[in-house]
């Protein structure tokens, strides 16, 4: 880093929270709830080492110890000694882990955000239980049930209201909401329903031959919406697919097979797994994929991992497209589930996989989880004296393979891009990045969506409207400026003069996901996504 000088990132991301969810990806070897019916991790027989500790602790330790917690504690040691991604599942964990790797949840329909201390409506599904019962966007929910939630400190915070909403399908709750033009509040009561979770945020056009797809995780459901979104933007004229895997952590192994069959001809290999256990399995490419032919680009990042990282092995090893962005997360091996008596799971790594090359990515993890994880946050802050070689150092060059045809590739640390993507080291960004920190764009447009959506619901009353004719005006503007001051943000004269269109276009957006959809947020969103335009730009001469 250049000494002296501090750069900060146009991403946006709270780097932690993230490597806390790449900590808990999967590569499953079949769908949750699949594998391992039965199966019991129990070593048997009280003379057992473990049963044997676990009993002189219990009877003989000075305090008072709840037994369950402390085999937990043990069995979570045992599996983290193995390797970072083995784990336990307890029965709170397997059913959020349920809930992603299948794609659906009992609920509302409705997205929640909590800003200081209210609770906020968005991204209301019409169809939905709260759309059907007349929620909207901008309401402010005041209690749920008896519940207050909004003018409290809720311990748990914005999941403790989640976890008050959600509930089984079919049961009631009220909420009650307090919305502009209303004397008081009024109670509503919904019903609750199963809500289908897409993994496809966004599949639309961003010129008139190129389609772009963004895949947030390897679902159940993934293949299906995929095939899905292939087919409506080919009848669009696609001739060029985008496929951004950028921050997808992963999922499920069969999905991600079945994503690249449709990008690759008869009998390409897509991949293998292979381990002590488990004897190799390979993954050929069938007939009739939907875009086997035409341009293809897959981006990556440095959240990209698992599942994500078998479709771009793939693609790449094949020479089937190209692959922009940076360094991949590194993770090459194949968890199956083992169901335990009590109805927790455990989470064993039963295989590594490998790309058609042969080669396979998963990073070293011989020093233990917590220099597993650390070795990946210092690929993240450092190295940035050169950002035209960001990320593409880590690659182990005695590990080398070649592509179909004859291109280097590398593993033990990820999928090296094809085009690298760097991060616009920009000391400008600063600005834009406080306003994100401190949610001043979400505070000025929920405020504005509460008082006013009447009026923006006439005046745009179809995605389309909003998209094409929505500008950010010069008041909404100010109140912006304004917030940020308030919030003991300085005005930033370089970041205003060069990136008040990004700050404009990112108020837009986020407007259009809490009014609409993601499909909407991405419609906007893409215009000032400068890695997607790079990325399609130098597809043209990559290969």
């Amino acid at each position: 880093m250049t000494k002296g000088k501090k750069y900060t990132f146009s991403t946006g991301v709270v780097i932690l929270a993230i490597v806390v969810g790449l900590m808990s990806g999967l590569l499953l070897a079949g769908p949750l709830g699949s594998t391992g019916k039965g199966s019991s991790l129990y070593a048997g027989g009280g003379d057992s080492r473990l049963n044997a500790i676990m009993q002189i602790v219990s009877r003989y330790y000075v305090d008072q110890v709840d037994y369950d917690s402390l085999s937990t504690v043990a069995v979570r040691s045992m599996l983290s000694s193995l390797d970072p991604h083995s784990t336990y599942l307890s029965i709170e964990d397997y059913d959020k882990e349920a809930e992603l790797l299948h794609g659906r949840f009992e609920g509302i329909g409705v997205v929640l955000f909590v800003l200081n201390d209210t609770v906020y409506a968005s991204n209301v599904r019409k169809d939905g239980p709260a759309g059907r019962a007349g929620i909207m966007a901008g309401d402010r929910i005041l209690m749920v049930d008896t519940v207050k939630v909004s003018g409290v400190e809720l311990e748990g915070g914005s999941q403790a209201v989640v976890n008050l909403i959600r509930g089984p399908r079919f049961s009631n709750v009220t909420l009650t909401i307090d919305r502009a033009g209303w004397e008081t509040p009024r109670k509503v009561k919904i019903r609750r329903d199963v809500i289908q979770h897409a993994s496809i945020p966004a599949a639309v056009m961003i010129d008139r031959k190129t389609g772009y797809v963004h895949v947030s995780r390897f679902a159940e459901t993934t293949c299906t919406e995929f095939h899905e979104a292939l087919k409506q933007l080919l009848k669009q004229g696609m001739e060029h697919l985008v496929l951004d895997l950028r921050g997808n952590g992963g999922g499920s192994l069969e999905s991600a097979v079945r994503m690249a069959d449709e990008l690759l001809p008869k009998g390409d290999l897509i991949v293998y797994t292979e381990g002590a256990h488990d004897r190799r399995r390979n993954f050929y490419a069938s007939s009739g994929g939907l875009f086997e032919e035409g341009r293809l680009t897959v981006l990556i990042n440095e959240y990209s991992a698992s599942a994500s990282e078998v479709v771009s092995g793939a693609i790449q090893d094949n020479d089937r497209g190209i692959i922009a962005g940076r360094c991949s997360f590194g993770k090459g091996l194949v968890q199956r589930q083992f169901d335990l008596p009590d109805g927790d799971a455990v989470l064993l790594t039963i295989a590594r996989y490998y790309s058609p090359s042969g080669r396979c990515i998963q990073r070293p993890y011989q020093k233990g989880s917590d220099a597993y994880y650390m070795d990946y946050l210092n690929r993240i802050f450092s190295n940035y004296s050169s950002a035209d070689s960001l990320f593409n150092a880590i690659a182990d060059t005695s590990q080398q393979y070649l592509t179909k045809k004859g291109r280097k590739v590398y593993g033990g640390g990820g999928i090296q891009p094809d085009v690298t993507l760097p991060y616009v080291l920009d000391t400008n960004w600063a600005y834009y990045n406080k306003l994100i920190d401190k949610q001043v764009l979400e505070e000025v447009m929920y405020h504005y969506i509460h008082d006013n959506y009447a009026q923006l619901a006439k005046r745009y009353p179809t995605e389309n409207d909003f998209v094409n004719r929505y500008q950010v005006d010069d008041a909404t503007w100010q109140r912006i400026l304004l917030t940020a001051e308030a919030k003991g943000i300085k005005p930033h004269a370089g970041c205003l003069k060069k990136y008040a269109a990004h700050i404009r276009n990112r108020y837009k957006a986020l407007m259009a996901m809490a009014l609409y959809d993601d499909n909407a947020y991405y419609r906007v969103s893409l215009l000032y996504d400068h890695e997607l335009q790079k990325a399609v730009k130098e597809n043209k001469s990559a290969l």
